[in-house]
């Protein structure tokens, strides 16, 4: 594997550092208003290329990769990573895309994922195939290392006006906790590589922000697409909504059948994992979010 890009990750790191004690942000990520262009981009699956078509669709790059369009807030509901491919420079795309477009009121924001969370986890069940190969990339994830850091400061759930960004469904028990609550616990199970997490997963314990019933990994309110299910996944998720004061819940992780970005429960859920990266073999897709509820999906040939 070519990992020249690990270089280009070290040397702006130190970069990030400045920006996150320069940029005018708010840690808290429960009540973001956003009065500007809203976006939201699914699972990218290491596929680079795809996150760089949206953006030029978009006029938020030219191709030279520069930021160019002011006041824009573009969410990825997490799993950018996978081995082998693009991942790690994606990460490094987002936070140069981010130093840049500062003076532009500009952001991309990317929300944590299943494939995020075993990376800190150091679970690379999928890649140990190829041993020393992914050596060098693995080691960035361990306690104190770049890559730890990086995504130790990510969150687990967005909520943007009246819209809530996770990447997969959040029920009702994790939210009467709060936004705040889950973020702040997720990171709490993930530090010292999901010592944590380890822990509760051994006990079983209910609350589990990185566990299967968590934000990370739960795929509940996908069976909204059958018949059976419908009913009762919609009234759990308004119960989410309600306790969330949000209207609107966007996911990813669980890949739609019909290659299209589906709409559920009168509108309330949106199910925007096409597959993206050509990894997957999928469809390009984004979403654009309106100041008035209202939401335009959007795909792209990737071939052109």
């Amino acid at each position: 594997m070519n990992i020249s890009y690990l270089r280009n990750f070290s040397c702006i790191y130190f970069l990030i550092i400045l920006w996150q004690f320069s940029y005018a942000y708010n840690k808290s990520y429960s009540n973001i208003i956003w009065e500007h262009d809203l976006f939201s981009i699914s699972d990218l699956h290491s596929d680079l290329d795809a996150l760089k078509k949206i953006l030029l669709t978009e006029n938020i790059i030219d191709e030279e990769n520069n930021a160019i369009r002011q006041n824009v807030l573009v969410i990825i509901t997490g799993d950018v990573l996978d081995p082998a491919y693009d991942d790690i420079e994606i990460l490094y795309f987002i936070e140069n895309y981010n130093i840049k477009a500062k003076p532009l009121n500009s952001q991309i924001q990317l929300i944590l994922g299943n494939h995020e969370v075993k990376n800190i986890c150091l679970y690379f069940g999928w890649n140990q195939r190829y041993g020393e190969e992914y050596e060098a990339r693995n080691k960035l994830f361990k306690k104190g290392e770049i890559l730890y850091n990086y995504l130790l400061d990510k969150p687990f759930v967005i909520k943007v006006n009246d819209i809530l960004f996770s990447h997969a469904s959040i029920l009702p028990y994790f939210a009467e906790y709060g936004i705040d609550y889950i973020n702040d616990e997720g990171k709490s199970e993930i530090k010292n590589n999901c010592q944590l997490l380890k822990f509760k997963r051994i006990i079983g314990q209910k609350f589990c922000v990185c566990c299967n019933k968590g934000p990370t990994f739960n795929r509940y309110f996908s069976r909204a697409a059958q018949m059976p299910f419908r009913k009762e996944v919609c009234k759990s998720l308004l119960k989410t909504l309600n306790k969330l004061n949000a209207k609107k819940l966007v996911n990813g992780h669980s890949i739609q059948k019909n290659g299209k970005v589906n709409e559920y429960c009168k509108g309330r859920l949106i199910m925007a994992d096409t597959g993206i990266s050509k990894w997957k073999c999928g469809i390009i897709n984004y979403v654009q979010h309106f100041q008035d509820g209202s939401h335009k999906v959007n795909y792209i040939n990737r071939y052109i």
